[in-house]
């Protein structure tokens, strides 16, 4: 079976998927956009998004023409039998009727498609899928109200070739050793509060937070303690990511803004490398988890009481992280969302 992957290349969670397809036997071409310009051309599409639509479709609709005619060529030579997109790529509606004469339509949301603006398509095209996973079910209850076919609640688990335990050299220990560790992006948005908000519950202890992106420094005059915490970070490396994870204890991860009784990614990458992930609550992180006495932040204010306590209780610790991955590889691995797919779709 062949499957024509469209997605950004560059994120470490494509991995994820890529090993769970080839799990199940599949022959993969995979394609990212961007990589079908120039650095130049990708530049003037990503920064200029802001302004009026008359000026910006002077080089944004050449530059998603070629895309999809690119889409074409790629399809058309490769001949898949599933087309699996990750949200929606600049895929036009009339390039998915064209591939829906020979192929199966999948795609995986990482964002909701009601709160996304980078395409005015992106959730006109879900019409079309034959199979939706969204890792938020709220997000599921709202597409499937509206129409959409097979949406289901589902999460790629860990991919053990990329988040794993790891005998990490002493000099690098010495280098990233920290109690705590985050690992994230800035936004210049309340996004941005939000995140450092959060980040001001560890200020008092042993924390490291590696973020990419220019913004956060806005932040700071409300939380000052936070700012010898950060470490500048500009690169989308998991490599680098499992290294800091197996050289700490617990990771923080709060509930983006975007996602409502969702989980976020990060969640199984910690678990992956092995460490606690210390969570801001979520209903479907809850639910996932079910059955094991898990730490979920329901309140900013309880935080730091109950990050000291997985902290000090080290045996506690190890034993929920254990029982956490044993679900994960139980339920969620990459191999298992895409046969869970693949049984529904062919």
């Amino acid at each position: 079976m062949k499957c024509l992957l469209i997605a950004p290349l560059r994120y470490p969670f494509i991995d994820s998927i890529v090993s769970g397809l080839k799990a199940n036997g599949m022959e993969i071409k995979a394609v990212d956009y961007q990589d079908f310009f120039s650095t130049r051309a990708n530049q003037r599409y990503n920064n200029y998004s802001a302004l009026p639509r008359k000026i910006r479709n002077l080089w944004e609709a050449p530059y998603i023409k070629k895309a999809n005619a690119e889409y074409r060529r790629v399809f058309d030579a490769f001949k898949p039998d599933l087309v699996f997109i990750y949200n929606n790529q600049l895929v036009l509606p009339e390039l998915l009727e064209n591939f829906r004469k020979s192929a199966r339509i999948a795609f995986m949301l990482g964002d909701n498609p009601l709160y996304t603006p980078t395409s005015i398509y992106n959730l006109h095209i879900l019409f079309q899928a034959d199979y939706v996973i969204s890792p938020d079910t709220l997000w599921r209850d709202q597409l499937t109200r509206l129409g959409v076919r097979n949406v289901v609640f589902d999460c790629f688990g860990f991919n053990s070739d990329v988040y794993y335990p790891m005998e990490v050299p002493e000099q690098d220990r010495k280098t990233y050793h920290s109690d705590f560790i985050y690992v994230g992006s800035a936004s210049k948005t309340n996004w941005g509060y939000k995140r450092v908000l959060f980040l001001n519950i560890f200020k008092d202890l042993d924390l490291k937070a590696y973020i990419s992106g220019s913004g956060l420094e806005r932040w700071y005059d409300f939380f000052p303690g936070v700012r010898s915490k950060i470490i500048p970070h500009d690169r989308f490396d998991a490599g680098f990511n499992n290294l800091v994870y197996n050289c700490s204890k617990i990771a923080p991860v709060e509930q983006v803004p975007s996602l409502f009784n969702g989980i976020h990614v990060r969640v199984f990458d910690i678990l992956g490398a092995g460490i606690l992930p210390l969570c801001e609550y979520s209903a479907d992180l809850a639910e996932v988890f079910s059955g094991i006495d898990i730490p979920l932040i329901k309140n900013y204010a309880e935080g730091v009481e109950m990050a000291r306590f997985w902290l000090d209780n080290e045996q506690r610790r190890v034993a929920c992280v254990q029982a956490m991955r044993a679900r994960v590889l139980q339920r969620y691995t990459p191999e298992m969302v895409i046969e869970r797919m693949a049984s529904q779709v062919f």
